[in-house]
């Protein structure tokens, strides 16, 4: 399932609670298990919330990057500390006397484009926290005025209230723009102070609240085997330029890689820069690009694939081999798989898959799952292009499937939903309820149903027994070279760009922050030489995992990845680090001065070690 859908926001839930609400909902029908909401929405509001589902997470931002427009009331008289309703009181005066034409007068001066300093207390997140957390804890938060737009507003009614009328506005806004802090600035410039007493959102590009469902709704949507909810990616970014790609370029699209147009393909004068929706001559949307120019024409750019990348493939030969298993990091271990696996599909002249679970086994068995060496859309990546690996296969872990036998695993899975020749298991391979099933039994079984079984055995090196549990017992004792021994390519994570303090571009190394994500596996608080991938571009660097504690301020530690000779805006965007050596711990510095002698040292060793690197050294070798 991909596409948006329009949710009617009640109020007291947070947008995390709705998109929560909506994974247990959409759980037994979804292929991926990415949802996210497409712009906060304060827990009193109500109105308009966009959710993404599937690989319409890809499209996020081109969404709440929309005009949004809201309804809001306005009470003069008393502020609060969070500007709206659910802070602290922090004045309180006799404002009868203000008009309603005291109040229009006042609105155009904070329309078009101004200064605006958000509330401290909002889920702005300064090194991945929200801000609203550091203020509960007692922490002073200061928020700088940052440009924002307002399109219009307008006093819809104005209700004289004694001491504390009352005002409704409809202001049409872009993103990044607080309706709180308008209240509470319009307070200020009327001198008798205000905040926003309720909200309502009315409309986020094409999303509109007359169209919109509640979790409700959904629900009983559902339970009709209804889809009606759910909004084609295509509309949501229909406000995006289109761009035709040619018929004999679809399948070069499609699989993410550029491609080259003649200058007399497209009028793209008008499109260069910009985000493009890059269709096929029917309609159908590939993905979002954007359009570059040079002496040899245009080169349209994929940004964002949206379509199986087979679509335009000639005809994928059938299935005749898979590899089953949990894959939490993929490893040498793994890779012996992959390399039979390749072997076997090479040998039918067929195509092969790799079969694996979500959510990962364990999160219904023990309750918790291991922390992951590699994170999913890495997983797949690695094994579609590096491990010759044409097709990814992911069961639905439920209860059904964690308490079948090891026949009913073998019939319904093996024999009806793969069809496969062969298979490809670890020595250590179990399934079925309490692992009742091992690697020989599957052997056994599938053998009376004509399908040949291979178990590859242990992989031992100089290291050891290469598994997951060793390569993260290796990545918490700081021993990354070993680490990435064990891989057979450079440890990863990616995140999606976040603003940190700035600090960075004020002494002349500006960096790109993210959080890890949950679940993955991270090494010891450090300063790394690595490489940074950014939308198909890599870029080496010198990276810091941990706290910052000259600067202070983090409560876990976050990725701070400075890209050398290039000044990129990465914000809300997402990259991926790869760490190929450990330069130092991270530690406190006397001060700015000192740290900023110390990154140029650190900046140094890293460009030292990467000029020994060949440029793909940090990616695992092709199988072929």
């Amino acid at each position: 399932m991909d596409g948006f859908i329009n949710i009617d926001k009640a109020a007291g839930l947070s947008s995390h609670d709705v998109v929560a609400q909506l994974k247990r909902l959409l759980r037994p029908v979804l292929h991926s298990f990415k949802i996210g909401h497409c712009g906060t929405l304060d827990p009193a509001a109500t109105g308009v919330l966009p959710i993404a589902v599937g690989r319409a997470t890809r499209l996020s931002q081109f969404v709440m990057g929309q005009e949004k427009r809201y309804i809001g009331e306005v009470t003069f008289g008393i502020t609060t500390d969070s500007y709206d309703g659910q802070g602290q009181r922090t004045g309180e005066s006799d404002a009868s006397s203000l008009t309603a034409e005291a109040v229009a007068e006042l609105l155009p001066r904070f329309c078009g484009s101004i200064m605006q300093a958000p509330p401290a207390v909002s889920a702005i997140k300064r090194g991945g926290e929200p801000l609203y957390k550091k203020v509960r804890r007692g922490e002073e938060v200061r928020t700088e005025p940052r440009p924002v737009m307002i399109y219009e507003i307008k006093l819809l009614d104005f209700a004289e209230n004694g001491p504390h009328p009352r005002a409704r506005l409809e202001v049409s806004c872009g993103q990044g723009a607080y309706i709180r802090s308008l209240a509470h600035d319009l307070g200020e410039a009327l001198g008798c102070g205000a905040h926003l007493s309720a909200l309502r959102r009315t409309k986020v590009g094409g999303f509109r609240a007359e169209d919109a469902f509640t979790v409700e709704q959904v629900a009983a949507l559902l339970e009709k085997n209804s889809r009606d909810f759910l909004i084609p990616m295509s509309r949501a970014v229909s406000h995006l330029p289109a761009l035709t790609v040619p018929d004999g370029a679809l399948r070069t699209a499609a699989h993410g890689n550029d491609v080259r147009l003649a200058a007399d393909e497209i009028d793209g004068k008008e499109l260069l820069e910009r985000p493009l929706r890059a269709c096929d001559g029917t309609g159908r949307l590939l993905g979002v690009a954007h359009l570059n120019t040079n002496e040899q024409g245009y080169l349209l750019s994929m940004d964002k694939v949206l379509i199986d990348a087979d679509a335009y493939d000639a005809k994928q030969p059938p299935l005749v081999a898979c590899a089953i298993g949990n894959f939490d990091g993929l490893h040498l271990g793994h890779r012996a798989l992959m390399e039979k696996l390749y072997e076997i599909k090479t040998r039918y002249g067929g195509s092969s898959a790799v079969v694996t679970f979500s959510p990962h086994p364990l999160t219904l068995i023990r309750g918790k799952a291991p922390v992951l060496l590699t994170g999913e859309r890495l997983k797949d990546e690695l094994l579609l292009e590096h491990f010759g690996v044409d097709e990814i296969v992911t069961l639905i872990f439920d209860e059904k499937l964690m308490n079948s036998t090891p026949e009913q695993f073998v019939d319904d899975v093996i024999v009806e939903r793969l069809g496969v020749k062969e298979i490809v298991v670890g020595y250590n391979f179990t399934y079925a309820a309490k692992g009742a099933g091992t690697a020989e039994t599957l052997k056994e079984q599938c053998a009376k149903r004509g399908v040949n079984v291979n178990i590859i055995p242990e992989v031992d090196r100089r290291l050891g027994t290469i598994c997951s549990t060793n390569v993260r017992g290796r990545l918490q004792a700081g021993h990354l070279d070993e680490v990435n021994e064990l891989l057979g390519y450079w440890f990863c994570m990616e995140g999606e760009v976040v603003h940190g303090n700035h600090i960075g571009r004020t002494i002349g190394f500006p960096t790109a922050n993210f959080v890890p994500e949950e679940g993955q596996a991270v090494m010891i608080n450090g300063v790394y030489a690595g490489r940074i991938e950014y939308r198909g571009a890599t870029y080496d660097g010198v990276i810091n995992f941990g706290v910052k504690p000259t600067i202070g301020g983090e409560t876990r530690p976050l990725v701070e990845a400075n890209l050398f000779d290039v000044d990129l805006d990465l914000y809300d965007d997402t990259i991926r680090v790869y760490f190929g050596k450990f330069l130092r711990p991270e530690r406190k510095f006397s001060g700015l001065p000192e740290l900023k002698a110390q990154i140029a040292a650190d900046s140094q060793h890293a460009r030292e070690f990467l000029a020994q690197c060949d440029a793909k050294k940090h990616l695992p070798k092709p199988i072929a």
